[in-house]
Order: structure tokens, then sequence, then C-alpha cells
């Protein structure tokens, strides 16, 4: 489904492409016709005139077609430019060396591999946690991920954004991490759960899933080290502080994890609080009690923004029924966690979602800004995503939370809808601009996806993925067949 998304979005299209694109081309440094230096200009690099320019033509013009981008996407003329990683440091460098990889001499074709280079990441670990974590958690994180990513986690996820393994490895983390703490080790042939100094092959997945995760969030964006630390807090509470401490093996590496991540937020870059670069005090608002007010009532934009915001560089407006489908999923899904959870539970809720909320909370006053000034949904996703997780888990890890049938089946239908009337917004702005009205039987086509593919095929397929794989999950979810914990009496 997100291989869809990645080849039917122009290069340059995400938010701030021009800086990643530019950091991921200088991402192994100097290299002749990608990066290069010159040392009397050190606080500037040069790079192909098509990767920094490759988004000019149409950002926030929602009715100006990729088309645009013909007069200048063969031009590799090397031009300066100062907005790169390698320069500001506005982000750690892991994502930026990876992507790098992919670099070649073709800008399309490279910006392609990327992309479905991270679509498979999110692909494998989605796998993994399905078929490894307790049917408790696995059900859980495979009900937020639709009803957080829809659309603007699939949309960056098949991006070159680095919140593409941000929002994938905190809810891998989240996932993996907790279901490393329930495993137990079985006794053989006794078909007793007993722990036991060495871990099997499942218990070597999990922690090898629980620490990929980290290090996929933590090489990506500086508050994703936050998110960590917020992430283990929450994952505690649910197992039980007590019985984690108990679990010395396993405790004092998590433990350590969120340190690590603590000195590294604060070392990476001080300058990059959410990635955004900005100093104490550069909004023009006034700071108080009243900013504060506004804020607050203003905050439910962001969380809008996550399941129904525009996508792009904001300049993609979605459709009022992928709004309503996202605010209602989220809504339902929330209520059914708080009537079924439990104390421990309801704990680890209110936690995240106070960390949902003093964290943008916490800058913007920082900073004297308003919600819709440089704070962007994308940046909290990964909280939501916890969040709902948590709510979706029952008393028991290898039970799934009860799930009736219809409810089921009328929310996976709704996100259904609601991620292929996205993928069709997405993909008519940049072909036809959005202008036009969304069903339009002589729609203009004046683009074509990356790579000149054609359309047709790739928007069936991506539609029938995306009803089989958000209506299955919901199916799946709802069944009381459970999973043990451990493999005991296999």
């Amino acid at each position: 489904m997100c291989s869809g998304w990645a080849v039917t979005s122009p290069v340059g299209s995400a938010p701030d492409d021009d800086y990643h694109l530019s950091s991921i081309w200088c991402g192994q440094g100097e290299r002749q016709g990608v990066c290069e230096v010159d040392a009397a200009y050190p606080n500037t690099r040069k790079v192909p005139r098509n990767v920094v320019d490759a988004s000019d033509c149409f950002r926030w013009l929602s009715d100006v077609t990729a088309k645009c981008q013909y007069a200048t996407r063969d031009d590799t003329t090397m031009i300066w430019t100062e907005r790169v990683n390698d320069i500001q440091g506005l982000y750690p460098p892991g994502f930026y060396k990876v992507m790098s990889v992919f670099v070649g001499p073709n800008l399309e074709r490279s910006v392609v591999a990327m992309r479905l280079f991270n679509s498979l990441i999110a692909a494998l670990l989605l796998a993994a946690f399905m078929r490894l974590t307790p049917k408790g958690v696995s059900s859980a994180a495979g009900l937020a991920l639709p009803a957080t990513f829809i659309p603007l986690g699939i949309f960056v996820t098949a991006s070159t954004n680095p919140s593409a393994w941000t929002i994938m490895g905190i809810a891998g983390f989240w996932a993996f991490s907790l279901s490393w703490l329930q495993w137990q080790k079985p006794v053989a042939n006794t078909g007793v759960i007993e722990a036991k100094k060495k871990f099997d092959k499942r218990g070597i997945l999990l922690v090898a899933g629980t620490f990929i995760s980290a290090a996929l969030a933590m090489s990506s964006r500086v508050d994703s080290n936050a998110y960590i630390v917020i992430t283990t807090i929450v994952v505690f509470t649910l197992f039980g502080w007590k019985k984690a401490r108990a679990q010395t093996r396993k405790f004092v590496p998590l433990m350590l994890l969120s340190v690590l991540a603590i000195i590294l937020y604060f070392t990476v870059s001080s300058a990059a609080l959410l990635g955004t670069g900005g100093s104490s005090g550069s909004g023009d608002s006034d700071s108080g009690v009243g900013l504060f007010l506004t804020n607050v009532t203003q905050l439910p934009q962001l969380f809008q923004g996550i399941v129904g915001g525009a996508l792009g560089w904001f300049d993609t407006a979605m459709p009022a029924i992928v709004t309503f489908a996202g605010v209602m999923v989220v809504g339902a899904l929330l209520y059914r966690g708080l009537a079924q959870a439990s104390v421990r539970q309801i704990v680890a809720m209110a936690i995240a979602a106070s960390a949902l909320v003093l964290v943008p909370m916490a800058y913007l006053q920082s900073q004297n800004l308003n919600v819709g000034e440089l704070v962007q949904p994308r940046y909290i996703l990964p909280l939501l995503t916890v969040l709902v997780a948590t709510a979706g888990l029952s008393s028991n890890p290898a039970r799934r939370l009860t799930l009736a049938r219809a409810p089921a089946i009328a929310m996976g239908s709704l996100l259904t809808i609601s991620a292929i009337v996205a993928y069709w917004t997405n993909i008519q702005r940049y072909i036809a601009g959005q202008q036009h009205p969304l069903i339009e039987g002589t729609l203009p086509i004046k683009w074509n996806p990356l790579l000149d593919l054609p359309m047709i095929p790739i928007n069936i397929v991506t539609a029938v993925a995306t009803g089989v794989w958000i209506i299955g999950l919901f199916l799946w979810a709802r069944t009381a067949e459970d999973r043990p914990v451990s493999n005991a009496g296999r």
C-alpha cells in the first residue's frame, strides 16, 4: 500500500524536502557531482539544482501540477545551498546517511528507491510485531496504526522525510519492548512458563525488534529521543514498575536506552527541539496566559492534522470525509479502551495523553508561537499512536480486547474509504491540480507519476491493498483466539 503512495508523488512533495533531499545528497560527505564542498564557503554546499529546486514551482500552489518540474528535472548544475543538515545540524545524521546510499545519476529513480526502502522497513516491522508479539499487543498496535497513520503517516512513511523512521520506530518500540518485558521462556516438555537466563528464538527477536525500532527513531529526529523516554515510561507503567525492576536483564537495558536517548536529545543538536531549529522567543505572539489559553483551545488542530489535515507542503487539502473518518475511529478506539481499562492502563493512557498535549504546548509557549506555527502534526503523530495502542490493550497480553463484528466492519470501512479518497486526492493534486472536482470524468492529466508508470494499475492495486489491509486488521483484531505469552506446550 505504501508503495502506491511512494510512486505517485513527485520529487520534493514531502514537507521541507528541499532541506531533506539536499541533506541526503550530502549524507556521505563530499562527492563529486553529488555534494561538493568549497573551503572558502564552509557554511554552504553545492548540490544539483534539480535536487535543491525540486519543489519550487508547485509548493504552496495547489492548482499547479507537477508538470512544472519538467523544465528543471534534468538540470544537474551544481548550485549553492545553506539548507543542508551537514551545516545546520537540525537532525541526527543516521537517516540521511542510509538514504544517501540510493543516490544515483537519475533523480526520480533515486527518490523512488528511497521511498520504497522506507515502505519495506514499515512492512517488515509490521509483519514482525504481528507475528512475534502476544495477540493482545499485536491487536492493539495493529488497530492503532491504520487509525493514526491515515493519511499523514502513510504519506510520510512513503517519503524522504526523516519522520518516516520516527513514526515507524516509536510504534515498533512500544510493541516490542512491552512484549519483551512480558516474554518468558518455557521449560521444555513441561508446559510450565518459567523465566530462564537464556532467551529462546522469539525472545531474541523481540530484543532485536526493540533495539532496531529505537535505533530507527533515534537516528532520524531529535524529538524522537524524548518519545523513547515517554514510551518507556508508558511501557513500564503498563507492565508494572515493581515487576519490571524484578527483571533486571530487561529493566536495565531499557533504562540505559532511555538514558542514552536523554543524552542524545540534549547533545545531537541543542537548536533542534522538535526539528524546527527555532531559537527562544522566535515567535511574534505575546507570551503569558493569553497565549497559553489560545493555544489550548486551538491544539486540536494539530490532532486533526494527523488524521485528516493537508498533505505535502500543507498545500494538498483533504476532503472532509477523511477528517471525519479519522476523528470518529480514533475516538471510538479510545472510548473502547477507557470503558474496559484497568487502573494501571488508565495511568499509562494519562501519561501518553499528557505528553501528546504538553510536548507541543511547551514548545509553543517557550517560542511565543501560536498553534499552526512551526510545530507540525507529524511531530506528535508517534505519541498519538502510543496513546491509541495503549488504549487497545486488554488486562491479559495474550488476549485481544473485545471488539464486536459490526463496529469492526464499520471502522475498517470508514478508514478504507478515507485512505482511498486521501490517496486519490494526493494524486489529483499533482496530475491536474485541486481546482478540479474530486471526481471528474474529463480530468485533464498534465503529469504522469514518477518514472512514467501507468496510473490505472497502480491505483487499482493500491486501493485493493488498502481495503484488504485495513478491513483485515479490524476483523482479525475482533476474534477471540489467543496466543500464549510463550511457546509453552507447542
